[in-house]
């Protein structure tokens, strides 16, 4: 009598129109990709609010692939070769620094559109899976790092959105194939491989906890099989690139060195019960989705995929500079919303009703993810329209012409860009006044633009990613020795308080091997002593 009721009930009209979207939502999610990279690529240019150090940080690598040097085993970086070879590949396509972001995400937002149109539609229903797809590709797309405000424009830190989007699909195939959805275990085990390669060589933390997942479906009987198919793979793979590259055992030092400078749990018990509170609304919205699978049908493995779940997005927002985005919880909502909705199919089981029922958890998911969608469209659209308008100013530096910093009611970000870029100016201008080529360069206090700027041949050995006091300290660095090895100029950056730290470690064996040449208001520039070269 209790379904009859419900079938009858005002939400009878929602059911029919979530039962309107349950055809081609993979086809619509693949054009939906292809729209967005369109968005990143047509302008042609990347347009900053903040973090420009961190932006030029990336582009650094990108000049250093472009002389041939090969990431973590040329130069030390605390993230994955992947978060250069990505707008290296937008470089290399169009010959600018200001295209390469926009197009190098837009490239891989095609690859990532297909794995989403083939793992969601073959596991959600279309009524989950269709704002589910369009909840991911957006953050994959937008400029922005998660948590920020919609005006608030960065690609700095792109890698952590990768990260995220592809643990989030992975987590998806946690659930069986969907009855009558076309899936099979080589495109599962395809899909699960290619998810984890692309997180493990984005940055290590969220290669971790996607080899974990692996081994979680390993306790899968319907499933086990793709998934050890999957981590065979992986190994195989991370032989080869080791093989042919030389830089996975690097890449994985460089990547201890930052868990050992800032630790595997960064911060203190009251950063973390503070970074629990800006996230207890989703863990909230989780439990009771939670609570209402696990009250219709008590499974242990269920229960361990939640609490997973929420760790996983707890210890990866931990290393991240993130206040919000735990995008493993919105994941595991969504396979708990898929959960429920097939026991309801089902038939066995608690019975819906007028609080819980097919249309109210469809809904339910769609409130969840309507929030965030809704803000990266605006970013998204605030970045195009940016870029088409030539908004902002562009860098006053040669071959950063195409980024531009922008005044989105964002003026005390836009006045520090600007401070910075001054910096950059100004040291340009004293290494041109210097007698004879600059040559390799070495920067203490930040990232090196100058390679980039001068167009010249990067160092070897040195330093491109590893921030002083989140991924080096005292006690853990690269070795002096190796820092210099072959650079010709040393540039210590004196404006701002200097360096630091970095300074009692490195200075020692920059004045006992290199000359001081030159002085601004904010650099010391150091070079190698001719009979030393």
């Amino acid at each position: 009598m209790e379904r009859t009721l419900a079938n009858r009930a005002p939400t009878g009209w929602l059911n029919r129109s979530f039962e309107a979207l349950e055809h081609s939502s993979g086809r619509a999610l693949f054009f939906l990709g292809l729209a967005l990279a369109l968005l990143l690529a047509i302008p042609g240019e990347t347009v900053t609010t903040r973090a420009i150090e961190e932006l030029i940080a990336i582009l650094d690598g990108v000049q250093r692939l472009q002389w041939g040097a090969v990431p973590n085993r040329d130069f030390h970086s605390a993230v994955g070769p992947l978060a250069y070879v990505i707008p290296a590949l937008g470089y290399a396509l169009t010959g600018s620094m200001g295209a390469a972001m926009p197009l190098g995400m837009a490239l891989l937002l095609l690859p990532i559109a297909l794995i989403a149109a083939y793992v969601l539609p073959s596991r959600l229903s279309p009524a989950l899976a269709l704002p589910f797809g369009v909840f991911l590709l957006l953050i994959l797309a937008v400029p922005m790092n998660l948590g920020d405000g919609l005006n608030i424009l960065s690609f700095g830190q792109f890698y952590n959105r990768i990260g995220w989007v592809g643990l989030s699909l992975l987590v998806v195939l946690f659930l069986p194939g969907a009855e009558g959805a076309k899936h099979s275990r080589f495109m599962d085990g395809l899909c699960a491989t290619l998810l984890v390669l692309l997180l493990a060589y984005s940055r290590v933390t969220y290669g971790i906890a996607g080899l974990g997942f692996l081994l979680l479906m390993l306790t899968d009987r319907r499933q086990w099989r793709w998934a050890a198919a999957a981590l065979v793979a992986v190994a195989i793979c991370a032989l080869l690139v080791e093989f042919v590259w030389g830089g996975s055992q690097a890449y994985w030092r460089d990547s201890m060195m930052s868990f050992a400078a800032a630790g595997w749990l960064r911060g203190t018990p009251a950063q973390w019960l503070e970074l629990f509170l800006g996230n207890l609304a989703d863990y909230l919205l989780l439990g009771l989705l939670a609570g209402i699978s696990l009250w219709r049908r008590f499974s242990v493995r269920t229960l361990l995929f939640v609490v997973l779940c929420g760790l996983a997005g707890f210890w990866l927002i931990n290393q991240n500079d993130q206040r919000w985005g735990m995008l493993t919880i919105h994941a595991a909502a969504a396979v708990l919303a898929e959960g429920i909705l097939r026991d309801m199919r089902s038939g066995p089981g608690q019975p819906t009703g007028t609080l819980v029922n097919p249309a109210g958890i469809k809904l339910y998911l769609l409130g969840f993810l309507f929030p965030t969608i809704l803000h990266c469209t605006i970013a998204l659209s605030l970045h195009t329209g940016s870029a088409l308008a030539n908004a902002g100013e562009s860098l006053p530096v040669a071959r950063l012409e195409g980024v531009r910093v922008a005044d989105l009611l964002t003026a005390g970000d836009f006045g520090g860009s600007r401070w910075y870029l001054g910096l950059v100016s100004d040291g340009v201008a004293a290494l041109e006044n210097l007698d004879g080529p600059a040559g390799k360069i070495v920067v203490l206090g930040g990232p090196n633009p100058f390679s980039l700027a001068l167009d010249l041949e990067p160092a070897h050995g040195d330093v491109a990613h590893l921030r002083w006091g989140a991924h080096q300290n005292e006690s853990v660095h690269t070795a002096p020795e190796q820092m210099f090895g072959d650079a010709d100029i040393v540039m210590e950056r004196t404006a701002a308080g200097g360096i630091g730290g970095l300074g009692q470690v490195y200075m020692p064996f920059v004045l006992e091997n290199f000359e001081l040449v030159a002085q601004t208001a904010n650099w010391r520039i150091f070079q190698r002593p001719a009979d030393a070269q």
